[in-house]
């Protein structure tokens, strides 16, 4: 027998409901006042809209609520309704019919359900192709290993110093975290002959070179098209365009400057060059972490946010 959790502080007003409904569904009843326990329920029934409140996010998500008014009482009806309440429920009340919308209620949310978790497996595989596209681009370049994944530790690392201050929610940096995969997915637009040379790049080769974050940025926008809506993937946009330009304008491909560049590409900026100094290329060794950040602090307000770097000044110690 399943349980209707009633959430009340006058439950002997829903007696008649107990009664005819004894048999199919058995009645828990909980006082507002106190902590409420959610694990028996299958159906949780209130009937005052304040009520909707003292249901956990998780609950609502698994479990179907409904209320239990006056009849002809619209207008709360139309305000539960709105906070997500399945069914208004009244007296008199035919069990029959009681039964027939309770069962429409399951249904309806099994159905919701499936779809949630359809749609969870759908952004776990997209997600997943994303991160496998990335590391196929980085698999190319032998002088970059663990760049990607790299900077995606150091992004979010820097990116909580502004969680602390409110610039930024904890959900803001782990969309981050995850579009910082995708900076240099550009790259499988460069040739190898470019992307592999142990030495100095002449000027055509460079400005091949230089056109990685635009092809980037046109990847992920055909991916945004083709994929189930990704706010991350909006973040992988403004990443993987914007974090060679510079905070005096002077960077590429754009020449934006200031807060022309997206926040989270001035992140991407910094913890790019300094995984890039600190790590060992074919063609020379990784610099002491002391010097490199040096040459990042001497680059404050030319090509780094100066409020950034005194974010990183704050958790430099952490990037290892």
């Amino acid at each position: 027998m399943e349980n209707i959790l009633l959430i009340s502080n006058e439950p002997e007003r829903w007696d008649s409901f107990e009664k005819g409904l004894r048999g199919s569904y058995r009645f828990i009843i909980s006082n507002p006042a106190e902590k409420i326990n959610f694990s028996n329920a299958n159906l949780v029934a209130i009937d005052k809209v304040e009520y909707i409140e003292k249901i956990p996010a998780m609950e609502k998500r698994k479990l179907p609520i409904v209320f239990f008014g006056n009849p002809g009482d619209f207008s709360t009806e139309i305000n539960a309704r709105k906070l997500g309440v399945a069914d208004f429920f009244s007296q008199p009340f035919n069990k029959e019919i009681f039964l027939l919308r309770f069962r429409n209620i399951r249904a309806n949310n099994e159905n919701i359900r499936w779809m949630q978790m359809i749609r969870r497996e759908m952004i776990y595989v997209q997600d997943c192709m994303a991160e496998i596209l990335a590391q196929t681009v980085e698999s190319r370049d032998k002088n970059t290993g663990g760049h990607i994944l790299r900077t995606a530790t150091f992004i979010g690392i820097l990116g909580e110093e502004f969680v602390e201050c409110g610039t930024l929610t904890r959900e803001q940096v782990d969309l981050i975290v995850r579009a910082a995969l995708l900076h240099d997915v550009g790259k499988i637009g460069v040739r190898d002959s470019i992307l592999l040379k142990p030495g100095p790049l002449t000027d055509e080769e460079r400005l091949e070179m230089m056109s990685h974050p635009e092809k980037g940025a046109n990847l992920i926008k055909t991916m945004q098209k083709r994929f189930e809506s990704h706010t991350y993937l909006q973040y992988a946009y403004d990443i993987a365009l914007n974090h060679h330009e510079y905070f005096d304008g002077k960077g590429y491909p754009n020449g934006k400057k200031g807060e022309e560049i997206p926040f989270w590409a001035r992140l991407m900026s910094v913890v790019d060059v300094y995984d890039a100094l600190v790590s060992d290329r074919v063609y020379r060794n990784g610099m002491p972490k002391d010097k490199a950040f040096e040459i990042i602090f001497n680059g404050s307000g030319t090509q780094f946010d100066p409020v950034i770097l005194k974010a990183f000044d704050n958790c430099k110690d952490l990037m290892i």
